[in-house]
C-alpha cells in the first residue's frame, strides 16, 4: 500500500510570510501605505498641541491623585411603600442609595454629606479597588450637612490633601470626582463660577458655585482645585430637571474643618439646628450716635429678641451691638447665623458685644425655642 505525505502547515505559513516579506520589497509604495493604515497619525501633531497636552496631562495628574481618597457610599434603610392603585396597601422594601465621599485621615475617617447618611440603617463606604466597608457612624453636623464616618479597620489609607478655599478665585479650574446615579469614579471638570454665595437656603451658610457637572450622587465628594487638593464638599445643585444645569455648590472647606472640629467635640451625636432669637441689622449713622457706636467699627445692632429665646435666656438685650462671635468679626447678620449654625443646640455662643459704649462678653447657650402661648 503507497503511504501518502502531508506537508505540515508550518511550511504554508513560512511560505506566506516569505511572500510578504518579498512583496513589501519589491512594492515599496505599497509597503507605506499598509505601514500608514496601521500607524494612526494624529491629524494635528503634538507640537500643535502643546498647551492642550499640558491641561489633560494636568487633569490626568489631578484623576489619579483623586481616586485613592475619593470612596462611594451606599446606605440602605426601609421605608414603607404604597401601592400606586389599591388604596391602603403597602409593605415595607429596603431602598438603597449611593453618593460620594472622601478619606480625610490615614486611619480611614470620611467625610460626607450629612444628607446622604440621613436615617440609614446600614452605611457601606466602597473603595476605588472595589473593597467595601461597614461604615461607622462618628457624628454630623445636620445644619452645615456634613458628617464623619470611620473605617473599622487597622489599614492606612491615604487622605486627602485640604487646601484653603479662602485663596480660590472665579475662574479657577474646579474638578468634581464622585458617584453620580452610581458611576463610580465620574471625574468632571469646570470653573468656579461665584465665591461666597449665600442665602441659598435655611442654613445661611456660604457656598462655592461651579459650572462642574454634579449630579444625584455626587453630594458628599470632593471639589478639587488643578493641584488636587480638596476646596470643597459637593452639596447640591440649582436645576429645573433635577440633573446638571450648570448651577453646583459645594461647601468651603474652611468652614468644613471648623464643623469637623465641632463634631470631634461631639461624638456619637448630631449636632441640630439651633436659634439664636434675635433680629438684626447693619447700624444706620443716626443709631451709630444715638448709642455712641464708632463709624469705624463693623457688627449688627439687635433691635429685637424673641421672647424665652436663647437670646433672652443668655442676657442679650435690645441694641446691644455685635461685633464678634466664636472669636470672629461679624460683619453682617449672615455671619451671625452661620456662628449660630456651627455651634448648633446645646452649644455655647460666645458673643462680643457693645453695650452702652462698654465692650462685653457673654456667652449664651442655645435651647430649644420655648415660646408662651396666648397673650
Amino acid at each position: 500500500m503507497e503511504r501518502k505525505t502531508s506537508i505540515p502547515p508550518v511550511v504554508y505559513i513560512n511560505f506566506a510570510l516569505v511572500f510578504v516579506l518579498l512583496f513589501a520589497i519589491f512594492f515599496p509604495e505599497i509597503r507605506s501605505a499598509v505601514t500608514k493604515l496601521f500607524a494612526s497619525p494624529k491629524p494635528i501633531s503634538s507640537s500643535k498641541q502643546t498647551q492642550a497636552i499640558q491641561i489633560q496631562t494636568s487633569f490626568r495628574n489631578v484623576y489619579r491623585e483623586a481616586q485613592q481618597f475619593v470612596v462611594s457610599i451606599r446606605t440602605k434603610k426601609t421605608e414603607m411603600i404604597f401601592h400606586p392603585y389599591a388604596f391602603g396597601e403597602s409593605r415595607e422594601d429596603r431602598i438603597s442609595s449611593i453618593g460620594s465621599g472622601f478619606i480625610i485621615d490615614e486611619r480611614g475617617f470620611v467625610v460626607t454629606n450629612y444628607h446622604v447618611i440621613k436615617n440609614a440603617e446600614i452605611i457601606e463606604i466602597i473603595m476605588s479597588d472595589g473593597r467595601i466597608f461597614p461604615a461607622r457612624y462618628v457624628g454630623s453636623h445636620e445644619r452645615a450637612d456634613i458628617a464623619l464616618l470611620k473605617i473599622p479597620s487597622n489599614d492606612r489609607f491615604t487622605p486627602a490633601f485640604l487646601g484653603n478655599s479662602d485663596e480660590i478665585e472665579v475662574g479657577d479650574w474646579a474638578i468634581a470626582v464622585g458617584s453620580p446615579y452610581g458611576l463610580e469614579k465620574t471625574f468632571t471638570v469646570g470653573v468656579v463660577s461665584a465665591k461666597s454665595r449665600e442665602d441659598l437656603d435655611e442654613t445661611g451658610q456660604t457656598h462655592i458655585q461651579t459650572d462642574t457637572a454634579i449630579n444625584p450622587g455626587s453630594s458628599g465628594g470632593p471639589l478639587l482645585n488643578i493641584y488636587g487638593e480638596v476646596v470643597g464638599i459637593n452639596r447640591m445643585i440649582r436645576s429645573s430637571s433635577g440633573a446638571s444645569a450648570g448651577i453646583g455648590f459645594a461647601i468651603p472647606i474652611n468652614y468644613a474643618k471648623r464643623v469637623l472640629r465641632q463634631i470631634e467635640q461631639n461624638v456619637g451625636q448630631n449636632i441640630r439646628p439651633a436659634t439664636l432669637g434675635v433680629m438684626a441689622t447693619a447700624p444706620l449713622p443716626d443709631h451709630r450716635r444715638s448709642l455712641g457706636i464708632p463709624g469705624e467699627t463693623v457688627g449688627v445692632l439687635v433691635y429685637d429678641i424673641e421672647p424665652n429665646s436663647s437670646a433672652e435666656k443668655g442676657g442679650l438685650r435690645r441694641y446691644d451691638f455685635i461685633e464678634g462671635a466664636n472669636g470672629l468679626q461679624i460683619r453682617h447678620i449672615n455671619d451671625l447665623r452661620e456662628q449660630v449654625g456651627l455651634v448648633g443646640l446645646g452649644g455655647v455662643l460666645r458673643l462680643k458685644i457693645l453695650r452702652d459704649t462698654q465692650e462685653m462678653e457673654l456667652s449664651i447657650p442655645l435651647v430649644e425655642a420655648a415660646y408662651k402661648k396666648g397673650p
